[in-house]
């Protein structure tokens, strides 16, 4: 059975670099110039949807959202998670289309 899987799928070994090669290899590798990074853009998206959480639209969730965390941290038992959804659905319905205005 043995002979079977080793004529089907046949040994294959990697050959050893010679010293000389690394040598070199490393030499290239301390020559290379060192290339300036390009700097990134300042990310917008946060700006944005802080903007976007103050608007008179998503105001009045935020709101909810921030007497349901504060019951919940006060000992309620549940959760926020319909307040929080309400509240990222305001601020991304608000924020998409200004995202693409800041495309370059």
């Amino acid at each position: 059975m043995l002979s079977f899987i080793t004529d089907l799928f046949p040994a294959v070994y990697a050959e050893e670099e010679k010293a000389e090669e690394v040598a070199v290899e490393e030499a290239e590798e301390e020559v290379a110039p060192v290339e300036e990074e390009e700097e990134e853009p300042e990310d917008v998206k946060p700006e944005i949807e802080e903007a976007c959480g103050e608007t008179s639209a998503c105001a009045p969730l935020k709101h909810h959202l921030e007497e349901c965390t504060k019951r919940v941290e006060d000992g309620a038992h549940e959760d926020c998670i319909e307040e929080l959804y309400h509240f990222l659905h305001c601020v991304n319905d608000c924020a998409v289309p200004k995202y693409f205005g800041k495309l370059v």
